[in-house]
């Protein structure tokens, strides 16, 4: 006789639902509230930030649109900067370590009606920071590095925005129920 569930099988099925239960969400997977349904995000120029946030959008089943008044929500990258300092120098006074810096400013707003707006998130300024060694005889190898550091920290803070969206449409149902909560123990 054989049987269908094989010791093998009968532990990597427990070993899943261990996942499940747990609450495990592989990286990138977000839970959009119906308000980023569809989205336009008004950004000043295309940018890797602005790509990465459409992918992401477009990954968790939202609708990123050109058109604003098409969108129930608009997520606005009001600044992006990045910067580099000097942290510490050799003997001769050379550059040895540098601080790469990259700020995003960001606001969320949610369509009420096709002329008005609720924000949601009001204008939050993300900074994210890295260092790295710099080598006068590897120039190239160091400038790539620079630019992919660059590249990661616009990944994270494409994450970081989606996390802060999450987080605040939480707050703000968890609100809204302990608001029904409250008037219905009054009753």
């Amino acid at each position: 006789m054989r049987y269908f569930f094989t010791p093998v099988k009968l532990i990597c099925l427990l070993l899943l639902l261990q996942l499940t239960a747990c609450g495990f969400q592989l990286r990138g997977a977000f839970e959009l509230p119906a308000a980023l349904s569809t989205v336009y995000i008004d950004a000043r120029s295309s940018t890797p930030l602005l790509q990465d946030l459409k992918l992401i959008l477009k990954t968790n089943g939202a609708s990123v649109v050109d058109d604003a008044t098409a969108a129930t929500s608009t997520i606005k990258i009001e600044k992006e900067e990045t910067a580099q300092r000097v942290i510490s120098v050799d003997s001769s006074g050379r550059a040895r370590e540098y601080e790469l810096s990259y700020k995003v400013t960001f606001s969320v707003s949610v369509a009420i009606d096709s002329e008005h707006q609720k924000v949601m998130i009001d204008s939050r300024k993300l900074e994210l920071i890295r260092d790295y060694v710099y080598d006068s005889e590897a120039v190239l190898g160091k400038s790539r590095e620079k630019n992919i550091l660059l590249r990661d920290m616009q990944r994270d803070a494409s994450r970081l925005i989606m996390l802060q969206i999450q987080a605040a449409y939480r707050k703000q149902a968890t609100a809204a129920a302990v608001k029904i909560n409250n008037s219905e123990t009054k009753n």
